[in-house]
This record gives C-alpha cells, sequence and structure tokens, in this order.
C-alpha cells in the first residue's frame, strides 16, 4: 500500500514538473518566430533614417501653392481690416477715410466754353490695396481730359498717390466711427496744359460718425505745391458728406465741398459747391467681388468758382 501511494506521488510530481517546464521548451521557439532585437534595431534604424530623408526632400507645396498662400493670407488680412471699420459707401468727391480694397474709375462731365464740354475720365481714382491692418495705399491712375465736340486737344493729367493710415476705428456696433490720416500726391508726368508742372502734396485728415443708417464724414487738408507757389497757389479743403443708408441698397447723400484760396492767383477767394448725388450697392458679384456705383451733380453756391456744375460718375469693384 506504501509503495503504490508513493508511485502515485512520484508520478503527480513528475506532472505537475512537466507541465511548469513546459513554457520554457516553447520559448525558443516563440523567439525563432519572431524578428531578433538585432533585426528590430536595424528596421527602426532605416524607418528613422526614411524619415530624414523624407523631411529632407522638398514638401509637396510647390512655388505656386506657395504664392497662392500668401495671397490668400493677404486676402485675410484685408478682410479682417476692412470688418474692424465702418461699411459706409464711400462718397463721390469726399475722400473717404475707410481703408479698401477696390478699383474706382470716375468721369466728370461739364460745360465748357463755346457749347463744348469737358469731360475728365478716371477722377483721380485707381486701385486702392490694403498693406497692413492700419495702412492702404492708392496707385492711382492719370486723368484724361477730353473736349467735345470742339475744343483745345486733350490730354492726361499727374499722376495721383495716396497714403492712408488709420488712427481708430470701430465697426458698427462698437462705436461705428473712425479716424484716417491721409497723405495724398499728385507727381508731374501730365502734359503742359493738363499737369501742374510739380509735384502736389496733400496732408488731410478724416473723420466721421455713424448713427445707425444715418452717417457723417468729413475731410479737412491742404494743397501744397513743392514749386511755382505763386502759379499753383496753397488751398485748403474742407469736404463733408451726409449720407443715409436706405432701403434696396440705396444711399442718399448731400456733400458740401469746400476749397479757401491762401496763395496764388486766387488769394483770398472762396468756393464752395453742393453736392447732392446717390448711391447704390454694395452688390455681391463673384468670388468676393462686389460692385457698387454713385452718380451726383456739383453745384456752385458762391459768386467765385471754376466751374458752375459737374455731374460726377463714378464705378467701383471692390474685394
Amino acid at each position: 500500500m506504501r509503495l503504490a501511494l508513493g508511485t502515485i506521488g512520484l508520478a503527480c510530481a513528475g506532472l505537475l514538473l512537466a507541465r511548469a517546464a513546459r513554457p520554457d521548451e516553447h520559448r525558443p521557439e516563440n523567439l525563432q518566430s519572431n524578428p531578433t532585437p538585432a533585426k528590430e534595431k536595424e528596421s527602426d534604424g532605416n524607418r528613422s533614417t526614411l524619415q530624414e530623408e523624407a523631411s529632407r526632400q522638398p514638401s509637396g507645396e510647390t512655388p505656386g501653392k506657395k504664392k497662392r498662400s500668401v495671397f490668400r493670407s493677404w486676402l485675410d488680412m484685408a478682410t479682417d481690416t476692412q470688418a474692424h471699420q465702418p461699411d459706409w459707401l464711400s462718397p463721390l468727391a469726399t475722400t473717404s477715410g475707410r481703408l479698401k480694397q477696390e478699383l474706382r474709375y470716375d468721369i466728370w462731365d461739364q460745360p465748357s466754353t463755346q457749347g463744348n464740354r469737358t469731360y475728365q475720365l478716371g477722377g483721380g481714382k485707381g486701385l486702392e490695396l490694403i498693406t497692413s491692418s492700419r495702412t492702404q495705399i492708392l496707385l492711382g491712375i492719370p486723368s484724361y481730359t477730353l473736349h467735345s465736340p470742339n475744343g483745345s486737344p486733350g490730354g492726361f493729367g499727374d499722376l495721383p498717390l495716396m497714403l492712408k493710415f488709420r488712427i481708430a476705428s470701430a465697426e458698427r456696433g462698437e462705436g461705428n466711427y473712425l479716424l484716417t490720416f491721409i497723405l495724398g500726391a499728385t507727381t508731374p508726368t501730365g502734359s503742359r496744359r493738363y499737369g501742374a508742372g510739380d509735384a502736389v502734396l496733400t496732408p488731410t485728415l478724416a473723420l466721421g460718425k455713424g448713427w445707425r443708417r444715418f452717417d457723417v464724414q468729413s475731410t479737412f487738408g491742404a494743397n501744397l505745391p513743392t514749386g511755382d507757389t505763386a502759379k499753383l497757389g496753397r488751398q485748403l479743403q474742407w469736404n463733408t458728406a451726409f449720407q443715409y443708408q436706405a432701403a434696396w441698397k440705396l444711399w442718399p447723400e448731400l456733400e458740401v465741398n469746400s476749397t479757401f484760396y491762401k496763395t496764388g492767383a486766387n488769394a483770398g477767394d472762396k468756393q464752395v459747391f453742393l453736392t447732392p448725388g446717390l448711391g447704390f450697392g454694395r452688390v455681391r458679384l463673384r468670388k468676393g467681388f462686389r460692385f457698387s456705383t454713385a452718380v451726383g451733380l456739383q453745384i456752385a453756391v458762391t459768386k467765385f468758382h471754376s466751374y458752375d456744375h459737374r455731374w460726377m460718375f463714378s464705378e467701383r469693384i471692390s474685394f
């Protein structure tokens, strides 16, 4: 009996030892089925090398895409800049203190001598571009003066340029106001008949305030020729526009345009025009472009005036 129990005990012990030894017996097979540590290190090294080589290679962004990215960033900056100011429509004769992305072309029509009419094509406007969150430039188009049906030969005037610097502004709902410093200039590129012959600087301060649908925009500046002041003279200019945003995207306005002659042939004189007008816009076009237009009539209300009345037409494409 004791021998049988001993035999059974030894058999159980042997089974337990065999069961405990079985994982060790399979461990080499598992190691052989998996990659060796050396191979793992080698594959990791190859992977890091490929990643380094990929990082050294030019990215998938081509120069064309980079240019488009820079252009898009500039457009986004300009859009944000315009959003932080009033959204008033630009008056006809009073220079707007808003920073804008806009292509503008004006046409002026006024009676002349001997039954002729004088047309000015361009009106001193052109392409306005926002260059930073506080600055905007104008690359103007020289105006072309035409006398019809008979009269002196036509010709181009001087090249207009402008820099705007935003001092302060707030959009509608946050104050609806603006204060902008403007430095305008004309370079003597025009013909002898229609050009000034010397550069003229025009520093101006523009300010505006809105109350719901009504706004007032005003500018005060001076024309300062860099030469031949005896002929060209110096003038102070004060312009104010009263605007109302009506239904159907209509903007009726009334402007007061004043010039005070300080030196030159007309020293001591003053001329004032009243300019009733009507604007329309902005109408959305394709791909972020917007269209607006305006028409008005300048009417002299002082005894001294360089012309009696003038029709003004303005076309604008904003972006």
